[in-house]
């Protein structure tokens, strides 16, 4: 009898910080008493060809062992590329999922006086996400949510019967009925828009799924684009598509259409789709929508041939606002979310800054008794700076929120890589992403029905203190 895997991690993916437990079967015993022939149970779990982990265990109570491999896992998971937030705005359009994502698989067997025998090596590609799950989702129940479904018809025509959500914790969204102003035909009245309030500097990505579920054409296995539907008021201005391709930052696609299936690193692909990331935005834009695009045959209606009309995912809204000339320049926040990947939030109400000086001091004599005679003048110093700290601590204010907002801005406090955007910054610099480390060691719930207007604020410094010459 071979060892087996009675359980394993969620398919097509988990989310490696919450459990991945993987359950062995079959350790081998001897068939006329009964006892056991070997002495632990062998997990090695490889990636890419290479042995990350070797687990062993004594088999339990019922003769299986029952591993955790989600510290293995979180190893190989990290948040994304520190320039991710300017994606568009420099270098490529989109990035793949190379640094948020690691697959693996595994290699089973025993262990009898000290000698290993592998006895089973399953050829199934697993893949874990760096995202966060809770303690009791075993298998990961949220799978579904992230993954679009599509169906064919009219031969090789595609339409898209179920979207998925994108990687973000976005809240505030509005259904396509309550939308009276421009939006694409294929915006339906049931359909969910989510809302982003963004100045022209504002920068976002958005991060989604790339495979898909369901029996459409043969080509339709991923996102094949992102377009952008743009309008000022009523007015529609026009449509880009933007494909993802191996050239463009994603993939798997090398070629349009070619329908190729994702695989790690293509399996989720992060946009720019702020204001400053989408380069094609046109200067009357009041609002633009972010849609993503299955293949669709050449010959079937659609607005851009070769891409069916609606979206694969839920479809986010940008709206264009105009800093308030009297008002705050903006901090705009961005993190690591609970799905590994980024969202963003813009504080522009009330900052303050400041900066807390930690010195190392000690008395230097004034006079110099190496000198030929005593003598000292009254610029001598006689305290002085060995060295010092100087760590750039800010606090920033939104203005009065929503409780969709304060559910979304929950994310922003208990997240370990928070980076900011300071709007106030000079030049280019504006446009820079700035790594923090929060001050702000608790959060509060707050809800409109307990705190009627309320609003948040948030305490940070500079992750990089300010460098000083010593004295």
């Amino acid at each position: 009898m071979a060892t087996s895997l009675s359980q394993a991690p969620q398919l097509p993916f988990d989310q490696a910080y919450g459990p991945n437990p993987v359950t062995l079967t079959g350790i081998p015993f001897d068939p006329i008493t009964g006892a056991l022939t070997a002495d632990k149970y062998v997990l090695q779990i490889w990636r890419n060809g290479q042995l990350i982990a070797d687990l062993r265990q004594t088999p339990n109570a019922v003769g299986n062992a029952i591993f955790d491999i989600q510290n293995t896992l979180q190893n190989y998971v990290a948040p994304s590329l520190n320039n991710v937030e300017e994606v568009g705005y420099i270098g490529l359009d989109l990035m793949n999922s190379a640094n948020e994502s690691t697959p693996y698989q595994f290699k089973t067997g025993y262990e009898s006086n000290g000698l290993v025998t592998i006895d089973n090596e399953p050829e199934q590609i697993y893949l874990d996400f760096g995202g966060t799950k809770k303690y009791y989702e075993t298998p990961y129940i949220a799978t579904s949510t992230f993954i679009p479904t599509l169906t064919s018809f009219v031969g090789t025509c595609t339409n898209i019967l179920k979207q998925g959500q994108p990687f973000t914790a976005t809240k505030s969204y509005r259904l396509g009925a309550d939308i009276t102003d421009g939006k694409p035909a294929w915006l339906t009245d049931i359909m969910k828009v989510y809302d982003h309030y963004v100045t022209l500097n504002d920068m976002t990505t958005i991060s989604y799924y790339n495979s898909v579920n369901g029996t459409g054409p043969a080509p339709a296995k991923s996102i094949d684009a992102f377009v952008f539907w743009q309008y000022n008021a009523s007015t529609f201005l026009g449509v880009n598509q933007l494909y993802n391709l191996v050239g463009n930052g994603g993939g798997p696609n090398v070629t349009v259409g070619q329908g190729l299936t994702p695989a790690y690193p293509t399996r989720a692909i992060t946009c720019g789709t702020g204001p400053r990331n989408f380069q094609d935005l046109d200067s009357q834009a009041t609002h633009y929508y972010v849609a993503t695009a299955p293949y669709t045959g050449g010959t079937c209606p659609s607005t851009i041939t070769g891409l069916a009309d609606g979206s694969m995912h839920y479809v986010h809204r940008f709206n264009i606002i105009e800093e308030g000339c009297n008002d705050f320049p903006t901090y705009q926040f961005s993190w690591l979310n609970e799905y590994g990947f980024r969202d963003y939030y813009s504080f522009r109400k009330r900052k303050d800054r400041g900066v807390k000086i930690n010195r190392n001091e000690y008395l230097k004599e004034a006079a110099n008794y190496n000198a030929s005679s005593y003598a000292v003048n009254i610029y001598d110093r006689g305290t002085t700076v060995f060295s010092q700290t100087l760590p750039e601590e800010f606090s920033a204010f939104t203005g009065f929120i929503s409780d969709a907002d304060a559910l979304y801005l929950e994310g922003l406090f208990i997240s370990a890589d928070v980076k900011v955007r300071f709007d106030d910054a000079p030049g280019a610099e504006r446009y820079k992403w700035v790594p923090v480390s929060l001050l702000s060691t608790s959060y509060e719930e707050k809800t409109v029905r307990k705190n009627q207007l309320f609003q948040y604020d948030i305490k940070f410094k500079l992750a990089h203190n300010i460098k000083s010459q010593r004295g």
